[in-house]
């Protein structure tokens, strides 16, 4: 299997392939800078792109950075992976992802990791396949070309919630990722004027699973960090939950039952604090 790339999140933020001068800027914003080159970039511009992106990781080094090529299934897709692969990246976000024929395919072309994103009804029924693939190690979701593909005239309800087929297509990928044992990333929240609804989109997603968020502005960042932060009562509480388990099997703590998956969740939380004081760690 590929080796796990070091850092997924919580963070993701997309920068056009075609603007060299914010690269620098993303990286500095976010965990994960994805240099986009597809809907980030004009057509006229596809070609311009995928080269600024190829000579930056050829300067820089992949460390931190991930790529969302072309339709990998496309010849377009083909030649993005073949210019990155040899400017040494290490983690290919690909859109639309269908099936795991087209990722066989990318497989002999780009020796990475793959962040498989889900955006057709297509590449829903297959999703149990696509993260089980090898070369996946976390797999996340479009709402917005999918409820195109659906046929949706809107992505969310009146009230802001998102519309039952795109929550069932959110809940899938948890259990999908939960059962390959991969990661769970959540899509973008292009609403950019109202900041309570990117809140509660990471706030849900955090509760649901999913290890991180993808962002399309830099404001979006500390909003989804705080989201996917454990707050310190949870963190306190987990140790002393663990601290009290020794040498136990089923016990009561602090007025509840706890047995093994409480004391996996509590690890959870130590774990995902823990990484987010390495990060901040000079």
């Amino acid at each position: 299997m590929t080796p796990m790339p070091p850092s997924l999140g919580p963070a993701l933020l997309f920068c056009p392939g075609d603007r060299p001068e914010r690269f620098d800027k993303a990286l500095a914003a976010a965990d994960v800078a994805v240099l986009d080159l597809e809907d980030g970039v004009a057509a006229t511009a596809k070609a311009q792109a995928r080269e600024l992106v190829a000579n930056y990781l050829l300067a820089r080094g992949p460390n931190r950075l991930a790529v969302r090529i072309n339709n990998p299934a496309s010849a377009e897709g083909q030649a993005d992976a073949v210019a990155v692969h040899t400017a040494g990246v290490k983690l290919l976000l690909l859109p639309k992802t269908q099936g795991t024929e087209e990722l066989d395919a990318l497989a002999e072309i780009a020796d990475c990791a793959f962040i498989a994103s889900i955006e057709t009804a297509r590449g829903l029924l297959a999703v149990d396949r696509i993260v089980a693939h090898p070369r996946v190690v976390a797999v996340s979701w479009g709402p917005y070309d999918l409820a195109a593909d659906l046929g949706l005239r809107a992505v969310r309800a009146a009230a802001g919630d998102l519309l039952p087929p795109l929550v069932h297509a959110r809940n899938s990928l948890v259990f999908a990722a939960a059962a390959a044992r991969k990661i769970a990333l959540d899509t973008v929240t292009s609403e950019l004027n109202d900041p309570a609804v990117v809140e509660r989109d990471a706030g849900d997603g955090a509760l649901l699973g999913f290890r991180g968020k993808f962002a399309i502005h830099p404001a979006q960042v500390p909003v989804i960090r705080n989201a996917y932060l454990p707050r310190q009562s949870e963190v306190e509480r987990s140790r002393r939950m663990l601290a009290a388990a020794a040498g136990q099997g089923a016990f009561l703590f602090e007025g509840e039952m706890v047995d093994e998956p409480m004391l996996r969740r509590a690890r959870l939380i130590i774990g995902a604090a823990e990484a987010a004081d390495a990060r901040e760690a000079p």
